[in-house]
């Protein structure tokens, strides 16, 4: 961190409003530890960079004396405004104050109570514009190549990929590129928003392989220096639902299909969970995953599925709905009776808190079977449980073709009936 003024601490704060306000977050004052890691992942997922959960409550919380560490104010800028910290920093004096309706530099000029009334007032004010002109000076000669970095056109850059195998994981990805052309220090191929699964490459080189160990509708990165110069589509497909089982060092633990319980129940008993070193008094994750070109449209279709939850004694055990296509998704939550103030949904851009709206509709009795429905006609979405309709809803970026069908359970889940037509 480095020392923080006056036009910074402006400016962070105004970030901070804005984060949380795409987030979808109420004020700051109201928050739990199940929002401070939502935000975490919110930003983790949309921009590929993950900060620190002590990081994000030291900001959020006003806990600091310094500047936050760069690489952490150019995720916050680059998820508002698509803008490195220093590029919005230099533009700051053309944003408006939201609450004053003045420009920024005038915003806190005048909130910092300097007027013009005595001469002596006036020589400090013509030192602060001195300190605010020798501020940005500096700032822009330190950082001049970012700032003026060449702009790369990502037609003339080759990027693809190709699977090795068809409808099974693990599956090995052959990228082919060529950065010859590129002007930057250094570049890396990222499979998904995953900045875990990052890995640099070299000019000269033309080919990475990596394994994908999930199926899904992915998009891979080809980054130059901090600038995403390509992204590509990775589709890893299934045939039929792969269930994984997730729990402290166990990740991505695929459970046989052999293993599943009988009469079409999509789902694994307690045994063989056990079995496979989970333990199920404590939190654990199972995933399930359906993906495929379905050749759907994925802003006009009904979806319909069966699911539940065993008792396992996990307190406020949840279940989420993904639906997945092309260029924008859908992550409905369902939550236990008396635990919805934690449910969160995502339906393309828009987002919905339990903790700032009335999402009390999303909580069942998840120990028998219960059935979600959902129709998207014209990016109208209707969800009914049970039968009953519980919420209704517009969006505006489309989601294009549906690739990827999942369930997320806190706790052992199953599924039947599932099915996905089109309208």
């Amino acid at each position: 961190m480095s020392d923080i003024n006056l036009i910074d601490k402006e400016l962070l704060e105004i970030l901070k409003k804005e984060v949380a306000q795409k987030a979808g977050l109420g004020q700051t004052e109201n928050w739990t530890q199940k929002d401070y890691e939502f935000l975490v992942f919110f930003i983790e997922e949309k921009s590929g960079v993950k900060i620190s959960l002590t990081t994000i409550k030291r900001i959020w919380r006003n806990e600091y004396n310094r500047l936050p560490h760069i690489a952490t104010l150019d995720a916050l800028s680059q998820l508002v405004h698509n803008k490195d910290w220093l590029v919005l920093k230099l533009a700051s004096t053309k944003l408006l104050d939201k609450t004053s309706e003045l420009p920024l530099t005038e915003s806190i000029l005048t909130n910092s109570k300097l007027q013009f009334e005595s001469p002596r007032r006036n020589f400090s004010f013509l030192w602060v514009i001195a300190g605010l002109f020798l501020i940005i000076s500096v700032t822009f000669f330190a950082f001049k190549d970012r700032l003026l970095k060449k702009v790369i056109n990502p037609s003339i850059v080759q990027f693809s990929a190709k699977t090795s195998v068809d409808n099974t994981v693990p599956n090995t990805v052959v990228f082919t590129y060529n950065i010859d052309s590129v002007d930057a220090k250094k570049f890396y191929i990222q499979q998904s928003w995953d900045t875990r699964r990052r890995v640099e490459v070299f000019k000269g080189n033309h080919q990475l392989t990596d394994i994908y160990y999930l199926p899904g509708y992915y998009l891979a990165k080809l980054i130059a220096d901090d600038s995403v110069i390509r992204e590509i589509p990775v589709h890893i497909k299934t045939t039929n639902w792969v269930i994984a089982v997730h729990q402290n060092k166990t990740e991505n633990k695929i459970l046989r299909s052999a293993d599943w319980l009988p009469n079409g129940i999509v789902g694994v008993s307690e045994k063989v969970l056990v079995n496979n070193k989970i333990d199920i008094t404590e939190p654990f994750f199972l995933t399930f995953h359906d993906s495929r070109d379905f050749k759907i449209d994925g802003n006009n279709f009904v979806f319909s599925s069966d699911f539940k939850i065993d008792s396992t004694g996990i307190v406020c055990p949840t279940t989420a709905l993904l639906l997945k296509g092309e260029y924008e998704y859908m992550y409905i939550n369902i939550g236990a009776k008396g635990c919805e103030s934690d449910i969160k949904m995502s339906i393309a851009e828009r987002k919905f808190d339990g903790k700032n709206m009335d999402l009390t509709a999303f909580g069942t009795h998840f120990y028998t079977w219960q059935n979600i429905h959902v129709t998207n006609q014209n990016q109208t979405i209707i969800i009914k449980l049970n039968g009953k309709e519980i919420f209704k809803t517009t969006y505006t970026r489309s989601l294009g073709e549906l690739k990827e069908i999942g369930f997320i359970f806190k706790g052992n889940g199953a599924i039947k009936q599932t099915k996905v037509l089109k309208l």
